[in-house]
C-alpha cells in the first residue's frame, strides 16, 4: 500500500476495511500490518505509536508519506 496523506485520508484506495484515517493506518490496517510491525511494533493506542518517532517516520516513509 503506498498512499498520501490528504485532509486526513489517504488517497490509495487500497484499503476498503473503512476509512482510512492516519489512525486507522498507524493502529488498525490489516492490509499494512507486517510493515506497520517491522517500523513501530504493534502499538495499541495512538500515545504508543507517537512515542516511537523514528519508527514512525520510517514506516510513513514506507508508504511514502513524506514525499
Amino acid at each position: 500500500m503506498r498512499g498520501r496523506i490528504d485532509h486526513g485520508h489517504s488517497d490509495d484506495p487500497a484499503c476498503m476495511e473503512t476509512e482510512e484515517t492516519p489512525i486507522h493506518v498507524m493502529l488498525q490496517c490489516n492490509g499494512i500490518a507486517e510493515q506497520r510491525a517491522a517500523h513501530i511494533g504493534s502499538s495499541a493506542t495512538i500515545h504508543e505509536a507517537l512515542g516511537d518517532l523514528g519508527g514512525l517516520l520510517s514506516f510513513w516513509s514506507e508508504l511514502g508519506w513524506l514525499e
